[in-house]
């Protein structure tokens, strides 16, 4: 050891101190047996949070069946298919509905492919290891997504009924589109630089890119199946009067029955991480799946504001579209959401406090999942809890809903889509800010 600096170390002393601590208070032993037999949630779980959640609300939202995202992180698609659903359901007069998400799934990563290579041959004169040529080779078609990728499909492929296009194996088991697909992306990035090396020109790049993207399409058919140009499609209303669709396209079932102008919807952001101040809109680079598309537009806010215009939407009879950070104080087999949920501090002997600007700051969250509002309890004109459809599946929580105590949503809600008609014309004209750019791996993309 010697010319090493020992103040770097830890040393044998200042383990022996650090076991003395241990020893010196019983109750660390009783927490050591007890977690490392069983599960720590469930040790750590607060009753008194578990036995105060009233699945009852001031507000509610019918919605259809709760659907299931299974093990694909498409939980965006899903949220944005889930609330699109609950326009169609009023518009035709049905209970049961349930969009393809296989459909959007298909051509999601096949343009999230092309939106690669096409990066690809943007970066082409810049290094392998640069940071975000490296970002982009770490993931090169991921299943997660926001708002204006749903939007961007939508625009250009439609949408069709689940049941003329149901789902795949590979629907809920996307690690092995993932791999195949990245596997091909990742030797067309290898040829592409190549052939930059080789003094090929841009023309040439994307003769080669069109051969690799053939090969793409037929990696995802054989993966998907072959979505429809056209299908027929009948139902029954409420009313049990039969109605019946012949060679609709994909573009005009979405025209007929949703009817939403995409470009009416916009996304309130509530981040109070210093980079992103209040009244500022913001983007994020190369976080999107087509090229030349719209992009993510954010319009950042105080969380009351954000709150504000989601019980308004709720009051308005509507759903309304959120994401959060849902993998801490989460108990998902009771479907509970709450920020007392589990007691670490009382286990482990130790503060673990963070403020929310200070968890997105040091990268402890991020938007990690995307859900619908359906509900909100009014107590003394304020929201003091939340009923969530998630899609997860009806094993989990109240057949596949969640509740959320307003608490939770302080601390780990960030965004929610909305209808401008919701909007004040000040928000309005934030909106008409250039949003200023952050990175693709910021914890808000």
């Amino acid at each position: 050891m010697t010319g090493h600096n020992n103040e770097k170390q830890l040393s044998h002393t200042q383990l022996e101190e650090f076991q003395r601590n241990f020893d010196a208070n019983p109750l660390h032993k009783l927490a050591m047996n007890a977690v490392t037999r069983n599960n720590l949630q469930e040790i750590a779980l607060n009753r008194n949070v578990l036995n105060d959640m009233n699945f009852c609300f001031t507000h509610e939202v019918e919605t259809a069946e709760v659907t299931d995202q299974a093990k694909a992180n498409t939980c965006w698609l899903f949220a944005d298919l889930n609330w699109l659903r609950t326009l169609t359901q009023k518009k035709i007069n049905v209970k049961k509905f349930e969009f393809s998400e296989n459909y959007l799934m298909f051509f999601d990563k096949l343009e999230k492919s092309n939106f690669f290579l096409e990066n690809m041959i943007a970066l082409r004169d810049k290094n392998r290891d640069d940071r975000l040529v490296a970002f982009l080779l770490n993931e090169p078609n991921p299943d997660g997504g926001e708002w204006h990728m749903t939007a961007n499909l939508i625009e250009k492929y439609g949408l069709i009924p689940k049941e003329v296009m149901p789902d795949t194996f590979n629907r809920g088991n996307s690690g092995f589109v993932n791999e195949i697909v990245s596997l091909k992306l990742r030797q067309g990035a290898s040829i592409i630089r190549k052939l930059h090396q080789n003094g090929k020109s841009e023309t040439e790049l994307r003769t080669v890119k069109k051969s690799i993207m053939n090969d793409i399409y037929r990696i995802l058919i054989i993966f998907f199946g072959v979505p429809p140009k056209k299908f027929s499609w009948s139902y029954r209303d409420e009313k049990k009067k039969y109605h019946q669709e012949i060679d609709i396209t994909p573009q005009q079932f979405y025209e007929r029955y949703v009817e939403l102008n995409l470009d009416d919807m916009y996304n309130l952001l509530s981040c109070p991480a210093q980079e992103t101040p209040f009244e500022k809109t913001f983007t994020l680079d190369y976080f999107n799946n087509m090229s030349d598309a719209r992009r993510l537009h954010y319009l950042n806010v105080p969380l009351e504001t954000l709150k504000k215009i989601a019980v308004e939407v709720l009051k308005n009879g509507e759903a309304c579209l959120f994401g959060c950070e849902v993998r801490y104080q989460c108990h998902s087999k009771e479907g509970i959401l709450d920020n007392d949920l589990y007691d670490y501090d009382l286990i482990f002997n130790t503060d673990f406090s963070l403020t929310k600007a200070e968890r997105v700051e040091f990268l402890h969250v991020r938007l990690t999942h995307a859900m619908v509002l359906t509900g909100v309890e009014i107590v003394a004109g304020k929201p003091v809890r939340w009923k969530i459809e998630n899609s997860w599946g009806d094993k989990l929580g109240k057949k596949g809903y969640f509740i959320m105590t307003d608490r939770w949503f302080d601390e780990y809600t960030f965004d929610i889509v909305v209808h401008k008609k919701y909007l004040s014309q000040d928000i309005l004209e934030g909106f008409q800010q250039e949003p200023i750019a952050l990175p693709p791996w910021h914890p808000m993309g």
